[in-house]
């Protein structure tokens, strides 16, 4: 299938996003019977069409959800069986319902679709393992240069540590000053979403990314299976939690004697770099090569 063909194809199924698309009709298009048509497909996108499509229709849905529609009218709009089948399948894409995608996540754009610039090879969807151990590390890293950073701002952090757990989740303290939230819940929401608010990613995104880590915490978070922040400061904890980046409840509360800092918990997206686990020598390797801050560093393992 020539690149002109699938950019036929992947303009098509936008141009009639609302409508049911049948595998027949972009058979046709394409010239190919169905059967060859979707192994061809398969093999360039590193996905089925139908997996395609329906991922295409919940990107297009979620945005026509910010726009305030009610949920039910989404579903028939983007041409669902079901309302149930709808929340089923968002769900499962976005990490969140729809209801909860309307009250906290704060903007999205539907991605444009990507054409690949090679015929008759697959996509190749986030490059080889190297590549994507590489680019789930430069998560840590991220978050580890927020730290940094506040070490820097006149020695504020001075002990950073940093638990990997057998599950695939880590954790990273700090002793910083801590975001500064206060206690009105909305303007808490305000700056957390500021810094941390993003939204689902797919493979098919992550394939168009660059240099993910110039998008900041958003994007880190984005990429992010969940994340749980918890902010230390003046006797009170604050608390989040974020799916694929999108808040999941109003910020938590609550009195709490604790040295003030910032702690992050987070599980990088499976989807996205499958079962690999973080090393500990690949981090290592990294504090040792970019703490210049003198703030000490420890790294443990932990199996829970």
């Amino acid at each position: 299938m020539s690149t002109e063909i699938l950019k036929e194809i992947l303009a098509y199924i936008d141009e009639h996003i609302y409508e049911k698309i049948s595998l027949l009709e972009l058979a046709e298009m394409a010239g190919y019977s169905p059967f060859y048509f979707s192994k061809l497909f398969s093999e360039i996108m590193g996905m089925p069409i139908t997996g395609y499509i329906r991922i295409r229709k919940l990107q297009y849905a979620l945005g026509s959800l910010l726009e305030g529609r009610k949920v039910l009218d989404v579903s028939l709009m983007y041409a669902f069986d079901s309302h149930e089948g709808f929340t089923r399948s968002f769900t499962q894409l976005f990490g969140s319902t729809p209801s909860k995608v309307k009250k906290y996540l704060t903007s999205y754009k539907v991605p444009e679709y990507c054409v690949p610039n090679i015929e008759g090879r697959r996509m190749r969807m986030g490059a080889d393992k190297e590549s994507l151990i590489d680019n789930m590390h430069q998560i840590v890293y991220e978050v580890l240069k927020t730290s940094f950073e506040e070490a820097d701002a006149g020695g504020f952090c001075t002990e950073i540590n940093i638990t990997l757990y057998e599950d695939g989740r880590i954790k990273i303290t700090d002793n910083g000053r801590g975001i500064p939230l206060s206690q009105n819940e909305k303007t808490n929401q305000q700056v957390l979403d500021k810094i941390l608010s993003g939204h689902p990613i797919s493979s098919i995104e992550y394939a168009q990314m660059g240099d993910f880590a110039q998008g900041g915490m958003q994007a880190i978070n984005s990429l992010c299976e969940n994340l749980r922040i918890n902010v230390y400061r003046d006797s009170n904890c604050y608390s989040q939690d974020y799916v694929r980046g999108i808040a999941q409840h109003d910020v938590n509360s609550c009195k709490m004697e604790h040295l003030s800092g910032t702690e992050i918990i987070l599980k990088p997206d499976s989807r996205i770099f499958g079962d690999i686990r973080f090393s500990t020598d690949m981090i290592k390797k990294w504090v040792e090569e970019n703490n210049v801050t003198g703030a000490i560093v420890c790294i443990k393992e932990q199996s829970y």
